[in-house]
């Protein structure tokens, strides 16, 4: 079940990589731009852009505000629009939600709509 669940987050996200790589090269492609041109402007190699073109790769956000400098376009152009994710299930009020910070072992509580 956890892997099947696994694949189908893998399987989103790579559209979504892909959606964005997309538009990415549509922008890229408007402007006469090589991969080179892209790359030199924000400090990576053409073959990183080919990746993120494609879809292969995830993208930092940081890295994804520099493409869309180097492109220059706001970086909502390349996220507007795309399937949004699931959001957290949010407590109940008056549930108590408990975890555990690993670095110091203490056990944090806090009650939620209180």
């Amino acid at each position: 079940m956890v892997r099947q669940l696994l694949g189908l987050m893998f399987m989103r996200d790579q559209g979504i990589y892909r959606a964005i790589g997309r538009r990415l090269r549509s922008r890229r492609r408007l402007l006469e731009m090589t991969q080179r041109d892209v790359a030199t402007r924000c400090g990576l190699t053409f073959q990183q852009i080919q990746k993120y073109e494609a879809g292969l790769i995830a993208m930092p956000i940081a890295r994804l505000i520099a493409l869309a400098d180097a492109l220059e376009t706001p970086i909502t152009d390349f996220i507007q629009g795309l399937p949004a994710l699931a959001p957290p299930s949010a407590p109940v009020d008056g549930e108590v939600v408990t975890w555990r910070r690993p670095e110091q072992g203490r056990r944090l509580t806090a009650t939620a709509g209180g």
